[in-house]
Formats: structure tokens, sequence, C-alpha cells
């Protein structure tokens, strides 16, 4: 007796989908009737359409819903040839054409979520024209036992079907990422190295405005960090405005190159201190406009990121170059900036309590225009104890009665930087 499969008509005459059906219509062609290979195509058509209802972005162009109905089409072949028993038992219902779906999922940058949301409504309206055609077709008194069959079978195959058009996305994901990532790191170090770049090219490479107003950010973290680094671009960047675009670059498997749109300085606004992450270390360069402030704003933030790394002490930190710019300069060569404060210093670089101590009322004495009541309220000691250390800090490291403080101060800058890293061990 025929399988019920032979008896699948479809409801309109041959179009032009039979020029890019796979091999698959061949073999229902031969072994079930044209018919069977329309019903196939139909089904495609109306799985398809679900899904394009469920997901609005695939309405975007009509090659995106080309390729998806190639796939439900070769899917309801498979799953039609299996049903029928017309091919190996083990066989996939995952076709050339899933691939190529999953493949462009991936590239226009949708979620795994997204490919195994499509292919759940779309099993769903597979199984149901399968089940309803064998209902149909079947008698009453073999029914059950053919839709039972039928459910099993589809059920097995789903997980299979699944796992090939998860991998195949995932894999074209980390590959596509990495190409991307690669080319917009290319663009991105030809600008910052200033070699002539085409600008009319930076939208389509970058994906984001050159010709903004530009804060540049740098973040790392240990090994053993859980945080995404892509989640600390926003909150920084809301410490200089509400940013229109931003574009992040991994660079290596642990830190990132970041920058940020954002609208130029409206006066002197108050700011909040910048947040702190944990476990990740982030270095931000000052706002600047256009090619240029591109640039210059993440070399600030390279230029933060060396003098940050001195610091055994901080691991982990979030520092703005407007915060350390003096630091930064000062720190250019840090073996010669060690030299020069441990030559002013002298004795007052002693890494121990009271050497600490005169350091830290000496730099607020002359941070506070000489004022003793000022330090002395500061730092909750008397004015006698202030002039005590003041007059002890200045004879350690030697400096002149009415010299000029300009080198002390910087010394001292230089000291208070370093003393938590190897260099400053004198």
């Amino acid at each position: 007796m025929p399988h019920w499969t032979h008896e699948l008509e479809g409801t309109r005459p041959r179009q032009s989908e039979h020029e890019w059906l796979s091999l698959d219509a061949d073999r229902i062609r031969s072994s079930l009737g044209d018919g069977a290979v329309t019903w196939a195509v139909e089904v495609g058509e109306d799985i398809a359409s679900t899904i394009s209802r469920e997901m609005p972005v695939l309405r975007e162009g009509a090659s995106q819903l080309a390729a998806v109905r190639r796939a439900t089409t070769s899917t309801t072949l498979r799953a039609l040839t299996l049903v029928a028993g017309l091919g190996e038992p083990d066989a996939s219902l995952a076709s050339a054409e899933v691939e190529e779906v999953a493949v462009d999922f991936a590239r226009r940058g949708l979620e795994l979520n997204d490919l195994l949301g499509s292919i759940r409504v779309g099993y769903a309206v597979l199984a149901a024209a399968l089940l309803d055609a064998a209902l149909r077709l079947i008698p009453p008194t073999e029914s059950s036992a053919e839709l039972r069959r039928v459910s099993v079978l589809l059920f097995e195959v789903l997980d299979k079907f699944t796992g090939v058009a998860a991998t195949t996305f995932l894999e074209e994901q980390s590959a596509w990422a990495a190409g991307v990532s690669a080319a917009r790191f290319d663009f991105v170090k030809k600008i910052i190295e200033a070699e002539p770049v085409d600008l009319s090219r930076a939208d389509e490479v970058l994906g984001y405005p050159l010709g903004g107003h530009h804060v540049a950010i740098i973040a790392w973290s240990g090994p053993h960090s859980r945080h995404d680094l892509r989640s600390i671009v926003d909150p920084v960047l809301r410490h200089w405005g509400i940013s229109t675009a931003t574009l992040v670059i991994p660079v290596g498997l642990q830190t990132i190159w970041a920058w940020g749109a954002v609208a130029p300085d409206q006066g002197d606004v108050p700011r909040e201190p910048l947040p702190d992450f944990g476990d990740i270390t982030v270095v931000v360069g000052q706002p600047g406009s256009g090619v240029d402030g591109f640039r210059r704003s993440h070399v600030e933030a390279r230029a933060v990121e060396r003098i940050v790394r001195l610091r055994a002490d901080l691991p982990h930190v979030t520092c703005a170059h407007e915060d350390v710019a003096l630091e930064v300069l000062l720190l250019a060569e840090p073996d010669a900036a060690a030299g020069f404060a441990s030559r002013l210093l002298g004795p007052l670089a002693a890494d121990d309590s009271r050497m600490a101590d005169l350091r830290s009322t000496l730099v607020r004495y002359l941070d506070m225009d000489h004022s003793l009541a000022k330090v002395a309220a500061a730092e909750h000691i008397s004015k006698n104890t202030v002039t005590y250390r003041v007059q002890k800090a200045l004879s350690l490291c030697e400096h002149p009665p009415g010299a000029s403080t300009t080198n002390l101060r910087a010394a001292l800058r230089v000291h208070d930087w370093l003393r938590g890293a190897a260099i400053a061990q004198w």
C-alpha cells in the first residue's frame, strides 16, 4: 500500500521556485510525485512567512527573505523524506541552505537567540503541517499510530538540526567579528600613527563618526576577570555627557580600545567622580574634536596607561588624563623622574611613617599657599606641629630658604606617584 505522503498535493501551479530547489526535491518528485514537491514548497513558504512576522528584522530586504524561504523549503523536503522513509534513518534536516541562513544571521549582527527563536517558530509550523496532512490522508483507524511515529521522529531530529545551525552561527559570528575587529583595528592604527586614511570610508569601516567630539578609553582586566570590558564604556562616557556613538575594538584577550562621540563641554559643569569597576582598570583621554581629537585623546589615554602600570599598589583604578596631566609629563621617563625626585628629596623620600607624615604636611603647606591655619585644620593638628613638620621636611631635603618651590613640588608629585612602584625603591 502506498505511503500516505504519495497523496500530498499543493494548491497552486508550479512556479519559479523549482529553479532553486535542492536535490532533495528531485528525490521527492521521483518517489512521491510532483504534488508532494509543490506541497513542500507551500509549507516552506508558510514557515518563512510566519518567521518573518515574528522577526520584523527579516523584512528589511528581499534577499534575506529569499534565503530564509530556501532554507525552510529545504528543511520541509528533508522532513518529508524522513517521514516517507526515503532517506537514511539518521539523516539530518540541516541542509546547506540552513547553514547559509545561520551565516547570514551572524553577519547581520543578530543574536543566537534570534536564530533559535526562528527555528522554534518554523519547526512548529512544519510539525503542524505534517501532522495535519497525515490526519487528513490516513484512515482514522490508523492515524493514531502514525501521528505518534511522526511526532517522535520530528522530536528526535530537532536537536541535531538546532545544533548544526547554532554551531554554524557561532563559528561565523566569531570569524566575522574577528574580521571586522581586525579591519577596524588596522584603520584606527593608521589614524593614531597619523598615516593618511580615506575619511570617506570611516563610517563604512568603523561605523563611527570621526568628525565628532571624542573621548578615548582604554580598559584592561586580569586573566581571571568575569566582567565584560565593554560594559564599562557607557558608564565612563556619561562622565562627559550623553554619547551619541561608540567604537569598541578588542586588543588581545583582555584589553579594549574605545571611543565615544560626546557633546562638547557646556561650561564648567561639575562632574561626579569616575566610577570604579572592581577588577577592571580604566584610563581615559581628554575630549577632542575631529580626527586630531580622536588621535590625541587616545594618545593621552595611552600615556595614562603607562604611568598607571608603574603603580604596583594600584592594580585596578579608573583614571582620567585631566586628573594626572602633570604626572604624565613628569613621568614620561620614569627612571629620570625617579632620580630627579631622589636627588631633591634626599632623606625625606624614605619609606617610613614619619617621613610620610612630613611629606604629607609639606605637600598641603605648598598647595594651600603656605597657610599654617589651613593645613592645621585639614590635618587636625596644631599650627606649631605644622610649623615643625614643614621646617623639618625642608631641612631634610636641604631646600634653601626663600628659594622657588617649583622643583620641590614636582619631586613630591613624582614620589607620591611612584611610591608603590618597583622603580621607586631607590
